[in-house]
């Protein structure tokens, strides 16, 4: 069941890493080691298309750029994309 799988995953930091390093690799398609607006944007619009829910805007890509990129470089770490995974888990775990 997915609900149970999703509080496997925040439950355990091993296999939560895991799982947001796979994703964070499927974003960072440069693999720069670092996710840009672009690529940031191609991720959510795959979430957004996932959920059922209307693309996101380019203000809504950059607030989340803004609201994750904690030391301001303007790119996504995978410290600071975990952060996002953590919170659409959390989503997807109320929406179940």
């Amino acid at each position: 069941e997915m609900s149970k799988a999703i509080k496997e995953i925040l439950s355990n930091e091993k296999k939560f890493t895991e799982v947001a390093k796979v994703a964070f690799d499927s974003v960072d398609t440069d693999k720069s080691g670092q996710i840009d607006g672009n690529e940031l944007e191609k991720v959510m619009v795959q979430i957004a298309s996932d959920m059922g829910a209307d693309p996101p805007t380019k203000e809504d890509v950059m607030e989340v750029l803004e609201h994750l990129d904690e030391d301001k470089s303007g790119k996504i770490d995978f410290n600071e994309f975990k952060v996002l995974i953590k919170d659409v888990l959390e989503a997807m775990l109320e929406e179940n």
